[in-house]
């Protein structure tokens, strides 16, 4: 009869099989209606008409924005009855970030995908809050930059949590594992870390350099190659900020200006 111990190394090797099988085989392009979306909102006036014409253009995918959208204001006994209504009472910050989160959670198998949104949500809108603002505090020339960094930094934990989920890891007495941001144990349940999955994604996807270096090294900063500072807004966020990201996020729940405005030039995702 295999013990415990070898039923968990038989089940770390099942998952670095699973995430290998994910990296190798590549990643969807981000669905198209992104990008528009991303101008739009960027706009100083918001055109609601525009946005639900663009996300009109993907159903499923309008569909899911909506559904987060849903469990978001379903905190605060609200309700969307459209993606219209979502934005209006979201702001075009928050369901600017719900736009991005489901764009990038669109891995893995599609009944899981809005599990997936939703367990890095609440962090990642407290990291993008706090990044935009130790941005301003430490002069980086472009607080959106910083705010988007702050937001996608995590893509990377994405493959791993399919993996994990397909593999018995988020519940039972593995489950009880804190492997999440624990890089070392990353490595040794998965064969690789956050770090390194969300830097290929940001690749695979175009980031910019800079994007590149905080998905990549917000855990080390010293080792980033082009923009070492926005690496440092977001470990800075991510290790000393708690207690104020909680209380920022509270207090912007329904902030109307919209931090992402200049996430990168243009108001595109990707580079041109």
């Amino acid at each position: 009869m295999a013990t415990k111990s070898q039923f968990a190394r038989e089940t770390a090797g099942l998952c670095r099989t699973r995430v290998a099988s994910i990296v190798s085989r590549g990643l969807d392009p981000l669905p198209p209606c992104v990008f528009a979306l991303d101008v739009l909102l960027n706009a100083p006036v918001v055109d609601l008409t525009k946005v639900t014409s663009a996300l009109s253009s993907d159903p499923g995918f309008s569909r899911r924005v909506l559904r987060l959208s849903d469990e978001i204001l379903s905190a605060s006994d609200e309700s969307a009855d459209s993606t219209e209504d979502a934005l209006i009472q979201l702001g075009p910050y928050l369901f600017h970030a719900v736009v991005l989160l489901c764009a990038v959670t669109e891995i893995g198998e599609e009944a899981s995908r809005d599990e997936n949104a939703a367990a890095i949500w609440l962090h990642s809108v407290e990291m993008a809050i706090l990044s935009e603002q130790i941005a301003e505090q430490s002069a980086y020339p472009s607080r959106g930059t910083a705010c988007v960094a702050g937001l996608l930094h995590d893509i990377g934990y994405l493959p791993l949590l399919v993996a994990a989920r397909e593999q018995g890891y988020l519940g039972g007495e593995l489950g009880a594992a804190e492997w999440r941001d624990d890089v070392a144990l990353e490595r040794e349940m998965f064969g690789v870390d956050h770090c390194q999955v969300g830097a290929w994604m940001a690749k695979s996807w175009k980031f910019s350099p800079s994007l590149i270096d905080a998905v990549s090294h917000h855990h080390d900063p010293s080792k980033a190659g082009v923009d070492s500072h926005l690496a440092e807004i977001v470990f800075a966020a991510e290790h000393h900020g708690p207690a104020l990201s909680r209380r920022e996020t509270a207090e912007g729940s329904r902030v109307t200006r919209n931090p992402l405005a200049d996430i990168l030039p243009c108001g595109k995702l990707a580079e041109a």
